[in-house]
């Protein structure tokens, strides 16, 4: 798994060093590419009759649909919508002007009064992006887009607002969509590949906390594509600065809510961090173990708060307890499985695994696999029930019952409670 996980490293960083770092002329091209490309789909928004027929919907239910997460299918949808919609939604900076465009719109007016009301609006990229992707797949194209999912997750609860059927799409719209939506992906990309060197660079700092390189890589990729969707070059940024906040905080936070069993939100673990090395280091000056309110002051918290962070790192939880409150996913379900051994036993051990794995030829197929990659039977190290159910593509529940039918199988063997029996004795 070592070798793999080297060799997968290895490609990555060869496909990133074909793509050096970008001049600051050749960022203002890409960008300046990228929102023409999007004030081009706004433009026909406010021209296409299909288009105009779709954002009246949208631009309805953003008042009237509420953005429920138990109305969704995929969670994950209500937080990329909450993610763009925030601030046109009731009680939002810009619903006041999200009703205009939608007064506008019930009132038929102009083509250009229609494209004022949506240059106001300063839809994000991502938005108008997801827009557009809807309508061609309403059209019958095959856009993928993660904005464009979610919006059909919660469409799927909308008012009808229109009384008219949705015209079709015009085929001169629907090529000018799909062109520029070509030049939006091929301008975000270019800034996104040319930049790859920094999330290695970020996400190598982070080693050692308990998470995977390769998934540090992959979290800081999309807080890179993040900020490619959101970078403005007038603004007097380079994109390399611009982005290194956004990566930063994506390996941060996945950090944070990977990296431990239990999890608190990404300020507290700051703060408990800070708050630790403050105390080492008071220690290495003075040689004495701080108490509560010298600590409190050096940290610039109250004696009360600092109490509470303290013992946080105190806390006992039991590996029965659910990872999260709509989840039946427990603690026990992301910790891997024996033998844990001493060191001293490995010889031992590996005569042990040598005679399960002649045993366990009498399980079905299926409870064969989990149990040799449950307890690391195979050349690897063990797997959790979590990572063995994405491994064969079954839920964790149906992995616990097949572990459960192979334990009780091999339990009945004289063959295997020999061999528990020898190694209980040589490890004793």
């Amino acid at each position: 798994m070592a070798n793999t996980e080297e060799k997968d490293l290895e490609r990555l960083f060869a496909e990133a060093r074909r793509y050096p770092l970008l001049t600051a002329e050749q960022e203002r091209e890409v960008d300046t590419r990228k929102w023409a490309a999007v004030h081009g789909l706004q433009a026909l928004f406010a021209r296409d009759a299909a288009a105009r027929h779709y954002l009246r919907e949208w631009s309805g239910n953003c008042e009237l649909a509420p953005l429920d997460i138990a109305a969704f299918d995929n969670r994950e949808h209500h937080f990329i919508l909450r993610r763009e919609l925030a601030d046109y939604l009731p009680g939002g900076k810009a619903q006041e002007l999200m009703q205009a465009l939608a007064a506008g719109l019930r009132k038929g007016r102009s083509q250009r009064h229609l494209a004022r009301l949506i240059d106001d609006l300063r839809l994000p990229a991502s938005l108008t992006v997801g827009l557009a992707g809807v309508m061609l797949r309403l059209d019958g194209q095959k856009v993928p887009c993660s904005v464009a999912n979610a919006l059909q997750d919660w469409q799927r609860g909308w008012q009808r607002i229109s009384q008219r059927a949705r015209p079709a799409l015009d085929e001169t719209a629907r090529m000018t969509l799909e062109a520029l939506l070509d030049e939006y992906t091929d301008a975000r990309d270019t800034l996104t590949m040319h930049n790859l060197r920094l999330v290695y660079s970020i996400a190598g700092r982070h080693r050692g906390k308990g998470v995977n390189f390769l998934d540090l890589i992959q979290e800081g990729t999309l807080g890179l594509i993040r900020a490619a969707e959101k970078f403005e070059y007038d603004k007097g940024f380079r994109f390399s600065t611009y982005c290194f906040n956004w990566i930063t905080q994506s390996v941060r936070r996945f950090v944070g809510d990977t990296g431990g069993l239990v999890r608190y939100p990404t300020h507290v673990q700051e703060q408990v961090g800070k708050l630790y090395r403050i105390k080492l280091n008071l220690v290495n000056r003075t040689g004495n173990e701080p108490g509560d309110e010298e600590l409190a002051a050096a940290a610039g918290f109250t004696v009360e708060k600092t109490r509470q962070l303290l013992q946080l790192r105190n806390l006992g939880v039991s590996l029965d307890t659910p990872q999260y409150e709509d989840d039946d996913t427990t603690l026990l379900d992301t910790l891997s499985g024996g033998p844990f051994q001493h060191t001293e036993a490995r010889a031992e051990t590996e005569s042990l695994h040598e005679r399960l794995l002649s045993e366990i030829t009498s399980l079905e197929p299926a409870e064969r696999q989990v149990v040799i990659a449950r307890w690391g039977l195979h050349e690897g190290p063990p797997l959790s029930r979590a990572e063995i159910a994405d491994k064969m593509a079954v839920s964790r529940e149906w992995v616990r019952q097949l572990e459960r039918s192979a334990l009780n199988k091999l339990s009945r063997s004289e063959n295997v409670r020999s061999a528990y029996e020898d190694y209980g004795a040589v490890s004793s």
